[in-house]
């Protein structure tokens, strides 16, 4: 989607502040008011037996061809707002500029950063999305993002269809997708009634629009129905400062009011459990502010495919195949990676009230990106192409005290647009959580940002910040 219009820093924050607070609504509603004048669903009394509300819920009927005329629809809607209202130039497409897009190919396109790499994705997600909630399964939902975005570069732009956005739209799409179709999935209850059922069906349509919007279609937002049995999950949410040392000088420094949230989905390692994609992912957020600037940070993995292994004669080991999305913006580097991973996760017991946890992995990145000085030579402020990462961890974990921990991870992003180059681009994080109560715990992080870029027409550039975090962790 190529197009001018500018997405601040704060939009994303909101967006993120949004998901944030939405993810663990599931565990904070209380029912406050109860209707008795109110449609089916809304109202006080319940049709169903008490005894009844804890089956769970129908599954929705498989609707293929509803799907696909969705996906149509929602390239539609967004192509007429910016042609009709907006006005941008790029939504002026005619015959001719169909057929131009057919004979001309694949380009790399110059639209900005946040753009491309945050709200593309998110358009893709709710291609991905109106196939899951009309009832298909993830692999019968995935060529749906990857049609809705083929429709859109090929017929509702009248600029060259994108490299980038053919990658970024669909498989980052189906990352996001998939993981607001079960966040939203965990608030909805089909039993609740009153204010709470209004709650939670608006902030389930927060978080996944093309869900609610078929549940308004098919009047399932206000229909007696069972509660679900939910996915077994927990959320920890932290808030407190972090302090950066730019360039690692103690007197030069910046304090931010931080706050993150991390969601884990499924049990890890209850593969046998894990029977479809994304039955386990885990999901972290933060926000750094500060009056003038921000450090913004979205990793979520979703397991593809794992199984148990025998190591250090224990078989509480995982080798798995995750997706991943890693979108990282501090003041030394923008970074956002799409990737498929390999991983070994390690447990082991140490004592009777120690255990150790490690693990590995190597990941293909299908498309990263990350800020560039010499990238505004070729049109644009950041470098895209293909790549790889690493990253290695370690955790200890003592019962009643807390854990210690300390992660690492490297990427290289080849740049195939932009300033030709090598970028490497490292997140180096140490700490400690020490527990004060079943459920809370202070925490203390020292973080490293490097990155080095290797140019070939350019000056080679190499930065790096440090940052010490300091916060309260609650679990929900």
């Amino acid at each position: 989607m190529k197009t001018n219009v500018k997405v601040s820093m704060m939009e994303l924050i909101l967006f993120l502040l949004l998901f944030l607070f939405n993810s663990n609504l599931t565990n904070t509603y209380s029912q406050i008011i109860k209707y008795e004048q109110l449609p089916s669903g809304l109202s006080q009394k319940q049709q169903l037996p008490e005894e009844n509300r804890s089956k769970d819920t129908c599954q929705v009927e498989k609707k293929y061809w509803l799907s696909a005329a969705e996906v149509i629809g929602l390239n539609i809607g967004v192509w007429a707002y910016h042609r009709y209202v907006s006005g941008e130039g790029w939504s002026a497409i005619s015959w001719e500029s169909i057929k131009n897009n057919f004979k001309n190919g694949f380009e790399w396109d110059v639209d900005g950063y946040l753009i491309n790499q945050f709200w593309h994705p998110y358009h893709g997600s709710n291609y991905f999305n109106t196939a899951r909630s009309n009832g298909l399964e993830f692999w019968e939902s995935a060529p749906y993002a990857f049609g809705g975005s083929l429709m859109w570069e090929y017929f509702m732009e009248n600029e060259p269809p994108s490299y980038n956005d053919i990658v970024n739209t669909p498989v980052t799409g189906i990352i996001l997708g998939e993981i607001s179709f079960r966040v939203s999935d965990l608030i909805i209850d089909e039993s609740a009634v009153g204010f709470e059922r209004f709650l939670r069906e608006f902030s389930s349509t927060l978080i996944d629009p093309m869900k609610g919007f078929n549940r308004l279609v098919r009047g399932d937002m206000w229909k007696d129905g069972f509660k679900k049995e939910k996915k077994s999950f927990n959320a920890i949410v932290s808030f407190g400062t972090h302090n950066v040392f730019f360039s690692r000088k103690m007197n030069n420094s910046r304090t931010y009011a931080s706050l993150r949230t991390d969601l884990n989905y499924g049990n890890q390692f209850d593969v046998e459990n894990h029977k479809e994609p994304f039955d386990y992912f885990s999901l972290h957020t933060e926000i750094n502010l500060t009056p003038d600037d921000n450090i913004v940070g979205i990793f979520a993995s979703g397991v593809i495919w794992d199984n148990n292994i025998k190591l250090f004669g224990t078989a509480k080991n995982i080798v798995g195949i995750y997706k991943e999305i890693d979108v990282h913006i501090n003041t030394v580097y923008k970074l956002s990676a799409t990737s498929v991973s390999g991983q070994i996760i390690n447990t082991l017991p140490v004592s009777s009230t120690t255990t150790m946890q490690n693990y590995f992995g190597l990941s293909a990145i299908l498309m990263g990106g990350t800020n560039s000085l010499y990238a505004k030579e070729y049109g644009k402020d950041y470098n895209i192409g293909p790549g790889a990462s690493g990253k290695i961890g370690i955790k200890f974990s003592f019962k009643d005290l807390g854990d210690v921990y300390a992660n690492y991870k490297r990427y290289w992003i080849h740049t195939l647009s932009g300033a030709e180059s090598d970028e490497f681009v490292g997140l180096f994080n140490a700490g400690i959580n020490y527990k004060l109560f079943e459920k809370t715990s202070l925490g203390l992080d020292f973080l490293l940002y490097e990155r080095y870029g290797e140019y070939k027409n350019f000056p080679n550039t190499q930065d790096a910040n440090s940052a010490v975090r300091f916060y309260i962790r609650q679990t929900i």
